[in-house]
């Protein structure tokens, strides 16, 4: 065996220690920068017109109070038409 090789080898082992090492430390401010991220996206919008909050089952029926909210598309016209 050449000593390059082996060189090769733990400074290879070495390095993916290191990215290891940087995940770990990271992830944490991360994790506080897109938490501080959902709080602020949260103040900005309306839960109750926001579907995307709410999370059910595949088997669970939507709310019986709620009306369906219409497409996308219908949407926009309405509020065009109500600002004209």
């Amino acid at each position: 065996m050449d000593i390059g090789t082996v060189l090769r080898y733990g400074l290879i082992t070495l390095g993916l220690f290191v990215l290891i090492y940087l995940i770990a430390e990271f992830t944490p401010k991360i994790a506080k920068l897109v938490d501080a991220w959902i709080a602020k996206y949260r103040e900005n919008h309306d839960p109750k017109r926001n579907r995307s909050y709410s999370v059910r089952s595949i088997y669970e029926l939507p709310p019986k109070d709620r009306t369906p909210e219409p497409p996308a598309d219908e949407q926009q016209d309405s509020q065009e038409e109500r600002n004209q």
